[in-house]
């Protein structure tokens, strides 16, 4: 419902527009009636509002409409000449459609206007033009006389309501001198005091005595007078406030159209206040002054609300380019025998006008790469054991300062084996890089310039050129593209595309004596490095940062862009996510957050592959906006190197409990049991009645996943009385996409360096024992552990051999 009001809102808007355009129209052709292009546009513009109007079941404005266009083809097919009799049938027509908006805008129908005297004298129009001639003056008497009865209906109404006002206002006045009465003025609020009168809410001798106090120099408004006096209730003035205002815009007069290129060049005026507005604003600050800075303070408020104003009219529901979606979905189906329906939801989600361009070749193509390779032919669903027709589902929402879409179908999957054996085979990767590279990065290989699993070239795909392209250009408006799919179940391609390239959130840092910035949206925390308690190890040569207990890969910026290496304290860590990927920028400072206003650079810079553009600071100064995107893709070879590291700690920590530099020391009953710190990635406490039960195991829910649980205490055997409390404390270990929960009775410390004596045993369950902070502490066998929450926690790794297999 909401949808089809808002088609009729349009519709209405659209129609007053053609019909003030058919006025112009009709009074040219009366003076050139043999112009050919004058009918036509008329017979079109009247086509179009009769073919709505049936669509949407205005079944009088349909028939009125309808009239005019027979008329209208009789004379473009030269039938009949263009008279003045002519054009004044028409011109009613126009009347008539006009009084049937009216009332389709007020009520929502089209109410009781009286079409048929028009319809008729159309009618004779196109019989006779004596008897049309004689029809029209009927007609126009009919009205005339309809209009003559209306106006002195109104004219008495009017007459009543000013002997009233007289008579009131001699009656209450008397001799009181007062202003003269202001001509009535269209659109113009109705006076308070007469408000109040017609509500019977005061007196008219109160409103004249509080008129008299306003013309003797009191300040304050009619109603507050009113009220101080006790002349008139509160409800009654705030009622009389509502009523007073002026008269509610048609349809035709809530928009106007307005130039791209106007609303362009206002972005960018609004940019250099932006940024003159930053640089008053830390001029302001170091003065000092109170006063200055309350001003400074609010003519920012004002710039950011104008700034908001001004984006919000670039703004764009994305159902624009989702428009044209649809017919490609059903031809492409056709074509390749296949049954689809697609879903669209969230097509009202805004995006800026310039990235809807941008990103409406990439969706097409990702729409038409679904039907041709993701959704299965109608027998190959029905031996699957799903529906024969398939789904297709467009998604867009907001998310975090970006605009999220997704493309998401309930097709096959993607082959993961295929794409690494495709991926080995045209030398993208070698093999053993595939084994150590998880579901989701053999499925990125698809974005991959020339990559393709396809095996026969189609005119929709199979060339290899159309995932790069897309990942190309959704990169370079500062977005990101990721897929995600699961074997049989289908798959989904997610945009995530920033909501306007005009002016962005921003973090600026220091490297060396250069200043750059940070798209904000890409930053998900900062870290101070101070060299002690924090520092920054190399796995391979490679800077890594262990961020709660997982291996981070860093990209140091003063060594990519070439400047004099800094040294690894007291620096800065910004953790960023870009590509997919998580990575720390090393920095020298933080200096603070600030809307930037982006401005191009020159190609050559672009060519550099760091830069994403520029921005004027508040200092005045020039920053370099840096693309984080690059910056992720050269954190690639650290971060391989970091997981191949971080794969041979895991399994010589899960296999045994190394050389103990830190470890997790925890409770089981009486027992002291280490864990590997490298090994725990969050520490949690369920309540007691989180926990149930799954088959034979425990498991609990935890971040819209089902958890896994083994109690330390019965994996090694202790049969202590276990201390009953509302909570539980767990040891979450994770490794990809999988977690499992270890069950202890409490967390004691953590310890470092502190092993003093050790020796092997052979226990289930326990690699050694150790003496740590004086006390007798027993080694977990970690791995032992995680198989016996979840026997098949390894086994859906990927298998290179099934690579080299092939």
């Amino acid at each position: 419902m909401e949808d089809l009001g808002e088609i009729v809102g349009e519709f209405l808007m659209e129609s007053h527009e053609n019909l003030d355009q058919l006025d112009r129209d009709l009074v040219d052709l009366e003076q050139q009636p043999g112009s050919r292009e004058l009918i036509s546009r008329i017979f079109r513009t009247i086509h179009t509002i009769k073919g709505t109007s049936g669509f949407l079941a205005f079944g009088r404005l349909e028939a009125l409409a309808h009239a005019g266009e027979s008329l209208l083809s009789r004379l473009r097919d030269g039938v009949q000449p263009v008279t003045p009799a002519t054009i004044t049938t028409l011109l009613e027509m126009i009347d008539g459609v006009r009084a049937l908006l009216a009332s389709i805008e007020e009520t929502g129908a089209e109410g009781d206007v009286a079409i048929e005297p028009i319809v008729a004298a159309v009618h004779a129009q196109m019989n006779s033009n004596d008897a049309a001639e004689e029809a029209v003056e009927q007609a126009v008497e009919a009205g005339a006389a309809a209009g003559a009865a209306a106006g002195a209906e109104a004219g008495a109404a009017a007459g009543a309501q000013a002997a009233a006002a007289v008579a009131g206002d001699t009656a209450s006045l008397d001799d009181t001198p007062r202003r003269p009465a202001p001509e009535p003025v269209e659109e113009q609020r109705r006076p308070i005091g007469e408000v109040l009168i017609e509500k019977g809410a005061t007196s008219p001798g109160d409103v004249a005595s509080a008129l008299q106090r306003q013309l003797e120099g009191d300040e304050r408004k009619l109603g507050t007078i009113l009220l101080d006096e006790g002349k008139a209730a509160p409800g009654a003035v705030v009622e009389a406030l509502q009523a007073q205002a002026a008269p509610k815009r048609s349809v035709a007069d809530q928009a106007i159209r307005v130039d791209v290129d106007l609303l362009d060049s206002l972005m960018n005026m609004v940019g250099e206040l932006v940024l003159a507005r930053n640089q008053l604003l830390r001029g302001v600050m170091e003065t000092g002054d109170a006063a200055l800075t309350r001003s400074a303070q609010r003519l920012g408020l004002i710039t950011s609300e104008l700034q908001a104003g001004i984006m919000k009219t670039r703004m764009q529901p994305i159902e624009h380019i989702w428009s044209k979606l649809p017919r490609v979905v059903r031809d492409l189906s056709n074509s390749m025998g296949k049954q689809i329906q697609l879903v669209m939801q969230g097509k009202d989600t805004e995006l800026d006008r310039s990235l809807l361009e941008a990103v409406k070749d990439p969706l097409t193509h990702l729409v038409r790469n679904a039907v041709d390779h993701g959704i299965e032919t109608p027998e190959q669903r029905v031996a699957a054991g799903k529906p024969a027709e398939g789904t297709l589902t467009l998604r867009a929402y907001h998310e975090g300062g970006h605009v999220t879409v997704e493309v998401a179908d309930d097709g096959g999957g993607l082959d993961v084996e295929r794409i690494a054996a495709k991926g080995v085979e045209n030398g993208v990767v070698r093999a053993d890089q595939i084994a150590q590279m998880d579901r989701r990065e053999i499925m990125a290989l698809v974005f991959q310039p020339g990559f393709s699993t396809a095996k026969a070239v189609t005119n929709v795909s199979g060339r290899g050129v159309g995932m790069d392209v897309v990942k190309t250009n959704i990169e370079r408006i500062g977005g990101a593209v990721d897929v995600d799919s699961t074997p049989g179940e289908g798959t989904v391609w997610r945009l995530t595309i920033p909501l306007t390239l005009a002016i962005i959130q921003a973090l600026t840092v220091d490297c060396g004596d250069h200043r750059y910035v940070v798209p904000q949206v890409s930053v998900l925390e900062l870290v101070y490095i101070d060299g002690q308690s924090t520092k920054i190890e190399y796995a391979s040569g490679a800077p890594v940062y262990r961020l709660r207990g997982k291996l981070l890969p860093l990209v140091r910026l003063d060594h990519t862009l070439g400047l004099e290496i800094g040294t690894d304290q007291g620096v800065y860590l910004v953790v960023l996510q870009a590509d997919g990927r998580r990575f720390g920028l090393v920095v020298d400072r933080v200096l603070n957050t600030e809307e930037v206003v982006v401005k191009a650079i020159n190609s050559r810079f672009k060519d550099i592959g760091l830069y994403a553009g520029a921005t004027i600071l508040g200092d005045g100064k020039v920053g370099l906006i840096l693309d984080v995107q690059s910056l992720a893709r050269r954190s690639h070879l650290a971060q391989g190197d970091a997981e191949r590291e971080s794969l041979v700690g895991t399994s010589r920590s899960v296999g045994a409990a190394g050389s103990g530099e830190r470890l997790l020391v925890t409770a089981v009953g009486e027992r002291r049991v280490a864990i590997p710190l490298d090994t725990v990635t969050r520490l949690e406490e369920f309540p007691r009645t989180k926990i149930e039960r799954s088959g034979s195991r425990e498991v609990v829910q935890y971040r819209g996943r089902i958890l896994p649980l083994v109690r330390l205490a019965n994996l090694l055997g202790v049969y202590d009385e276990p201390e009953v409390r509302d909570t539980v404390s767990v040891v979450v270990y994770s490794e990809g996409d999988r977690s499992v929960a270890l069950v202890v009775d409490r967390i004691v410390d953590i310890a470092e360096d502190a092993v003093t004596a050790r020796n092997e045993t052979h226990e289930d369950g326990l690699v050694g024992t150790a003496v740590i902070q004086q006390r007798v502490t027993e080694l977990l066998d970690v791995r032992r552990a995680i198989l016996a929450a979840d026997p098949d926690f390894y086994t859906e790794r990927f298998d290179p051999s099934l690579v080299e297999a092939r």
